[in-house]
């Protein structure tokens, strides 16, 4: 019996390791062609062993080569740097530790480097920084919040101060700005799709009436629209506000005291705004079915439980749903991520200056040197491993919340 299942199962696992293979290898053709000279990319027969390393992909794709003073290994430490300590504080975080000292302090501390390298103290940004930091502090010991997760704030305030500080430190190319679109686009659309649909979701998951049913019958057909039949619309919608702006001077409103960055005028044709709100609306209807499904397999006793004893139906969805619901959170939010991260008919369409790096790739592959081919590699494994380190941390919740509603029992 056993030796009538070996071929089958020497079939199945034969099968499993050539669709591996398949679908890592064009990561690892990506990662070789990041490290090659142009004389291997240009090569007739590929080079696919024995070939000289370098990082020249990376320096030029992401530094300014004219005014690089350090080499590339002290670019590295620095990031290798940024990392160790956010990965410290999510560790830490692990543990049933106090985060508010190590927090502030930290904070303390990079306000000190700030200082340090100032060739001159401005009032106002250190009066803001000093201002963030009590309103932080008066957070962390006024309110009832787990002292650990405090850990997290270290982590994510890690993040930001190695973004902004980079660019300071080394001469970048404009691709580091598209960097940070990408950044921002991405977390606004993720944060925004994952209110709205969580409000909307509970709320049909919880009414049984025929308009639920007619709104969730809509929301998916508008999910099944392709791409193309919403740009126009976004296009010409984003410039008629723009035009409606500037006629009422609301666009060259001068906000004191607050340099807001990347930001010279308010509108929505080519700026962050715009792309947001388009990939806000068309990926709301796939947050919202997602949701509502999670929440039909919550039991409606766990809130009617909670008001019972004196909690009203939002503090009971605040306390009670939303931790039962994490994995799905978690989940739900990768996929947004990923739409809002590998996005380019949006940005080419709504941004013809404000790019992600998505766009800024494709404007590379499309040149016929190969030095072009060189870094589109580069920055292809450079947005890429972010997001692997992402669903690397958050495995096991995004397996929970795919799993989420599977068994009832």
């Amino acid at each position: 019996m056993k030796k009538s299942n070996l071929l089958p199962r020497f079939g199945l696992h034969s099968v499993l390791i050539l669709l591996v293979v398949w679908s890592v290898l064009p990561f690892l053709w990506t990662i070789q062609t990041s490290i090659k000279f142009t004389r291997d990319v240009a090569a007739k027969t590929p080079v696919l062993w024995g070939y000289e390393t370098t990082g020249n992909a990376y320096r030029n794709f992401w530094l300014d080569e004219k005014k690089l003073e350090h080499s590339l290994w002290f670019v590295l430490g620095f990031i290798v740097l940024i990392a160790a300590i956010a990965a410290f504080f999510g560790l830490m975080s692990r543990r049933n530790a106090d985060g508010r000292p190590w927090l502030l302090a930290w904070m303390g501390l990079v306000g000190v480097h700030l200082l340090v390298i100032a060739e001159d103290i401005q009032i106002w940004p250190t009066f803001w920084y000093l201002a963030v930091m009590a309103l932080v502090a008066y957070l962390a010991y006024s309110r009832d919040w787990p002292a650990k997760n405090w850990f997290i704030g270290g982590a994510m305030f890690t993040l930001w101060f190695g973004l902004w500080r980079f660019p300071r430190a080394w001469a970048t190319e404009d691709t580091y700005d598209f960097l940070i679109n990408s950044i921002v686009v991405t977390v606004l659309t993720m944060l925004i799709s994952l209110s709205i649909g969580l409000l909307a979701g509970y709320g049909l998951a919880r009414y049984s009436g025929i308009s639920g049913a007619v709104i969730l019958i809509v929301a998916l057909a508008f999910r099944a629209l392709p791409r193309t039949a919403f740009v126009l619309p976004y296009f010409f919608g984003a410039n008629r506000i723009d035009e409606w702006l500037r006629d009422k001077g609301i666009s060259d409103w001068d906000f004191p005291l607050i340099n807001f960055p990347f930001i010279d005028e308010l509108q929505i044709l080519d700026a962050r705004l715009g792309i947001v709100l388009a990939l806000v609306a068309v990926n709301q209807p796939f947050t919202i079915w997602m949701f509502r499904s999670f929440f039909m397999d919550v039991p409606k006793e766990l809130e009617e439980a909670a008001m019972m004893d004196g909690a009203t139906r939002l503090e009971a969805f605040r306390k009670v749903i939303i931790p039962v619901m994490w994995p799905a959170i978690i989940a739900t939010g990768l996929f947004t991520l990923l739409l809002a991260y590998n996005e380019y008919l949006f940005v080419r369409v709504l941004a013809p200056t404000e790019w992600t790096l998505p766009v800024a790739i494709v404007s590379l592959t499309g040149g016929e040197s190969s030095r072009t081919i060189t870094e589109a590699a580069a920055a292809s494994v450079s947005i890429t491993l972010p997001i692997v380190i992402v669903i690397i941390l958050f495995q096991k919740h995004l397996v929970k919340g795919l799993g989420a509603g599977a068994v009832k029992g």
